[in-house]
């Protein structure tokens, strides 16, 4: 510890006494030109922060320019929208015109039972609901293609031919609908008469008989309008004909017996 004290006090008397000796030229020279170069270096670091804070400002002010202009752009999109639904929507309902009052003095005609207003819908209020039906019907409206559809399916005198299945229908069974009940074997039955019903009388045969073997074998015919699918039961039905009579001719010559061969050759 004492050694130690001693050369620290030793290396402070060797600074002082360094410092209270005069410097030569040359020593100062050399100061001055370190203190420059310091001064010098000093002022690269500083101009160089300054650009890149400067460059960086202006990366942040274009940042925000940037992104004001895409805020503009889709204030702008959605100003553009709503006036366009505006303008729709004004001449959808604003710009029509008023109707006129319904008149107050108005009744009913139950003799025609319809009253119609020059230029305006027709009143039927006060009618019964008869009379709106029978109104309705002479002048073609149906409350919706559903109903009108069930009403034509009621009235169609084949519907009694058809399985209980197909008259509880709200309208007239297509081919292809139809056919789809093959694939279950609870309505199989339902769908043979229905196909037989809905197709012409040279292809019943055919259905008959295939039916018989494998009900999912119709599904061959399966397409997606009802007159491809009458088109394919006919050509169907022809070659099951052309299937058979190959048939038969195999059979009966498989039957035909050695001696009618013999025979045949007799000379």
């Amino acid at each position: 510890m004492l050694e130690k004290n001693r050369i620290e006090r030793s290396k402070r008397r060797s600074t002082i006494f360094i410092r209270e000796q005069p410097l030569t030229p040359e020593q100062k020279d050399k100061i001055k030109k370190q203190r420059e170069r310091r001064r010098r270096e000093k002022r690269q670091r500083e101009d160089e922060y300054r650009r890149r804070i400067e460059r960086l400002l202006r990366q942040i002010a274009e940042a925000r320019k940037r992104r004001q202009r895409m805020l503009l752009l889709f204030l702008l999109a959605i100003l553009a929208m709503q006036e366009s639904i505006l303008a729709a929507f004004r001449r959808s309902y604003i710009d029509w015109p008023d109707p006129t009052p319904d008149p107050t003095d108005w009744t009913p005609n139950p003799a025609k039972d319809f009253a119609p207003v020059p230029g305006h819908d027709d009143h039927c209020d006060g009618y019964s609901y008869e009379q709106w039906n029978r109104l309705l019907g002479e002048r073609g409206i149906r409350v919706s293609r559903k109903a009108e559809l069930q009403e034509a399916w009621k009235a169609d005198p084949e519907r009694e031919l058809f399985p209980q299945r197909y008259k509880d229908w709200g309208y007239r069974p297509y081919l292809g609908e139809v056919m789809n009940d093959l694939t279950d074997q609870r309505y199989q039955s339902d769908a043979l008469a229905g196909l037989k019903l809905l197709s012409p009388p040279e292809t019943h045969q055919y259905l008959d008989e295939v039916y018989a073997i494998s009900p999912l074998d119709l599904l061959h015919c399966r397409a997606e309008l009802s007159v491809d699918i009458v088109r394919n039961f006919q050509s169907h039905a022809a070659g099951w004909d052309e299937y058979k009579r190959r048939q038969a001719e195999e059979a009966r010559k498989a039957d035909k017996k050695p001696d009618d061969d013999e025979k045949s050759f007799d000379p």
